[in-house]
């Protein structure tokens, strides 16, 4: 039961928190919502049993990559620039557009549980060790490539925030 109650709480925590991080006009209250939503998924996570990939949540996305994010929009002085003007139309269509891919994701999922395979064979999870040698072995190039990506943005959004302070002034 009181699983059944935190999945519930965790779930409504997250959609809630990620709508936030679309309709807020602050960017750093869309970050604080970002963290919300990320700390929602890490509880989900580890309410699945998935105690490894709620921990790699909360050290790498929110240990690294939400920092940089917030990093970003603080150095970026968004307050400054005045948001345009979004038109009714297009906001109903982003918001048509959102819940046809989250149906199309939920009916996806769907889809696959029922074609999961009998729950007399499971496969035993992966351990740390397994993770580990998978992420650091097979997919260690993505993993540094995504770090390269990551500073790019950084040093391109410092670039693009210093250029702008010298031009206007």
């Amino acid at each position: 039961m009181i699983e059944t109650v935190l999945f519930w709480g965790l779930a409504a925590a997250a959609v809630a928190s990620a709508l936030g991080v679309v309709a807020l006009q602050n960017p750093v209250g869309s970050v604080m919502a970002l963290l919300a939503a990320m700390l929602a998924t890490a509880g989900l996570y580890a309410l699945m049993g998935a105690v490894v990939v709620a921990l790699f949540q909360l050290i790498v996305y929110i240990g690294a990559v939400l920092v940089l994010f917030l990093f970003v929009v603080m150095l970026l002085d968004l307050k400054a620039s005045a948001a345009p003007a979004r038109s009714p139309a297009r906001a109903a269509a982003a918001g048509a557009a959102g819940v046809g891919i989250s149906a199309a994701a939920g009916w996806a999922a769907w889809v696959a549980a029922s074609h999961a395979p009998p729950a007399g064979s499971p496969r035993p999870a992966p351990g740390v060790f397994e993770l580990a040698i998978d992420l650091f072995g097979r997919h260690l190039l993505v993993f540094e490539l995504t770090s390269v990506l990551l500073l790019a943005a950084a040093v391109g959004a410092v670039f693009i925030s210093r250029t702008g302070k010298r031009s206007s002034s």
